[in-house]
């Protein structure tokens, strides 16, 4: 796979290295003939995937989010799938789901075999880099300013046309002055927003910010604002949590699994699954929970970095995934005897 310094599969990959290159592992990128063990995403070429299976190599295969009619894939959903269902149904000789929730939409959308071994394992954060301690980046026009944050690839309307609406209707309910702070680059449907608010003082878009440098922002700000449709396992929350930053969201995808709602987060609820047609929020309702969280950001602030440090760390993350490896390794080991 090809490494960028932004997006999840890339955070994922490198994460996974460095989890695994101290315990005597080698993790690569670029495909090799000499290899033990392929991990794979939906966008591994075919090649690779014939050359494992008729070399009798293991093929795990990572399962993130599927595609419906109401994502970015339209009426082309099942055409979108069709990849995913390619490697789950002929190469993949176990599955790692990043969440329940991405489980339950796998097995819906692509019939999942339920004799092939399956696993949760939820994506790491680096609770040293990502910590709610160190050096922040100055955000605040002045000392009392109320800092809300987002930060994401934006591609569609349900990642940041609600949150816009939201954060309008607070500034008329609750607080004139307030400020969000937008972190990503913005593609597809949703290209030209940035510029439309160019000029408002109460926005302010960064743009992309490498990974690395990502938590200065994070830990300038008090909420992390999120509105995202039915999300698999996003490393953006995980990575706001272990900043120690609240959470204000949405009632759908892993949303319930990575937050605790009244203790790290309030999330709103929502009257649709969103797979045949967009959600219907209560973005007034959203707008009350991020004063709901303001007002009591100290012990949210807490509960976020305990959850992310006891659940989401990078160490579970890898030793999860090398107790998959170690699994197949010995079954492997069983069936040559």
């Amino acid at each position: 796979m090809k490494i960028k310094p932004t997006g999840g599969s890339s955070s994922f990959a490198l994460k996974l290295q460095a989890g695994l290159s101290p315990k005597g592992h080698k993790v690569i990128f670029s495909f090799q003939k000499d290899f033990d063990l392929l991990l794979v995403n939906a966008s591994c070429p075919l090649r690779f995937l014939i050359y494992a299976k008729i070399t009798g190599r293991p093929i795990v295969h990572r399962l993130d989010g599927v595609y419906y009619k109401a994502s970015v894939a339209g009426k082309k959903y099942l055409l979108y799938n069709l990849p995913i269902k390619i490697i789950l149904h002929f190469f993949a000789n176990f599955v790692v789901y990043q969440s329940e929730y991405s489980k339950k939409c796998c097995d819906k959308f692509l019939n999942v075999n339920r004799f092939i071994p399956k696993r949760i394992i939820y994506n790491g954060v680096d609770t040293s880099k990502f910590s709610n301690r160190g050096q922040t980046v100055s955000l605040r026009d002045f000392s009392d300013q109320q800092i809300f944050i987002s930060a994401s690839r934006f591609r569609r309307h349900d990642q940041i046309t609600p949150l816009i609406t939201a954060f309008k209707i607070y500034l008329e309910k609750h607080d004139r002055k307030a400020k969000l702070v937008i972190i990503g680059n913005f593609e597809g449907e949703v290209i030209n927003l940035a510029q439309k608010y160019k000029d408002n003082k109460n926005f302010s878009f960064i743009g992309p910010v490498p990974n690395e440098k990502l938590s200065a922002y994070l830990r300038a700000a008090d909420i992390f604002l999120f509105t995202h449709l039915n999300p698999p396992c996003p490393n953006n929350i995980i990575e706001a949590m272990s900043c120690g930053l609240p959470i204000c969201g949405v009632a759908d995808g892993a949303m319930p699994e990575l937050t605790t709602a009244g203790k790290n987060s309030e999330l709103i609820p929502v009257t649709t699954d969103g797979f045949s047609s967009p959600r219907s929020l209560d973005l007034d309702l959203f707008a009350d929970n991020m004063s709901k969280i303001y007002n009591n950001a100290e012990s949210y602030s807490a509960q976020s970095r305990l959850k992310a440090s006891e659940k989401f760390s990078n160490r579970q993350m890898v030793n999860s995934y090398l107790d998959v490896f170690n699994e197949i390794r010995d079954k492997n080991r069983l069936l040559k005897k």
